[in-house]
């Protein structure tokens, strides 16, 4: 059953050739080369941010919001290979294709990403309002998705459907998690394995599972005590002395 609706025949008949690279750019907020520094340099500055005001012995430098954050948006971006190796659909007529693009084109991991990347910023993260975060979050995932399909690699129906994937997997984290980033990063690990399961010769599945547990392994090496004393001597002026184990909220 073919998915084209003609959208995407209508858009790459109408737009001028200069337009792609536009599009190109006005993609990136869903691609991984951007997403994963994004959520590195998201990691680092809420631990610089401990580190500088030197909170009490005891504390976790990365607060419990943010590597709640960071698991989900992991385990979005696992999800997001694990679908789209389940499905296996193909992309539009290579006739279309302004750019090159992968083998599978449903559903469109770029959208995915977006809104499971975006989405967990808008939802659990605080600074300015939710409805302000989420209508922002939600101008993204819309640019995003007109962005894939006027660079003609996306049927029109494989972005409202990537959107209906994502948020059903930030409705289902929320309910599992229930706001544990242990519990979060466990179900990332879990799909990431699915992920492999199902499409075992797909790199981006191997790459999604190394860098979950990675960054679980990361994150629980740098709250050990004796780690989190040496950074706080050297980088928040504190003494050394032992502390006792503890977590930021």
């Amino acid at each position: 059953m073919s998915r084209s609706v003609g959208a995407t025949e209508l858009l790459r008949e109408f737009l001028p050739e200069w337009t792609t690279l536009l599009f190109v750019a006005l993609s990136y907020p869903g691609k991984l080369t951007l997403l994963v520094p994004v959520l590195g340099l998201f990691y680092l500055q809420d631990v610089g941010r401990t580190l500088r005001t030197g909170v009490p012995d005891g504390r976790a430098l990365c607060s419990e919001r943010t590597a709640y954050v960071l698991a989900v948006a992991l385990g979005g971006l696992a999800f997001v290979v694990l679908i789209k190796g389940a499905f296996a659909l193909p992309r539009t007529d290579p006739s279309l294709h302004a750019v090159s693009s992968s083998e599978h084109g449903f559903p469109s991991g770029h959208v995915m990403a977006a809104v499971s990347t975006w989405g967990a910023f808008a939802l659990w993260t605080t600074r300015s309002t939710r409805v302000r975060r989420l209508l922002a979050a939600s101008a993204v995932v819309a640019v995003v998705g007109f962005a894939r399909l006027a660079l003609g690699i996306h049927y029109l129906v494989d972005v409202p459907a990537s959107v209906a994937f994502a948020v059903a997997y930030l409705g289902a984290i929320a309910w599992v998690a229930r706001g544990d980033p242990r519990r979060a990063f466990l179900a990332a690990i879990v799909i990431a394995v699915l992920a492999v399961l199902v499409d075992a010769a797909s790199t981006r599945a191997l790459l999604s599972l190394v860098g979950t547990v990675g960054a679980v392994v990361g994150w629980r090496v740098l709250e050990a005590p004796p780690v989190r004393r040496r950074l706080r001597a050297r980088f928040g002026g504190e003494s050394t002395t032992p502390m006792s184990d503890g977590s930021r909220g």
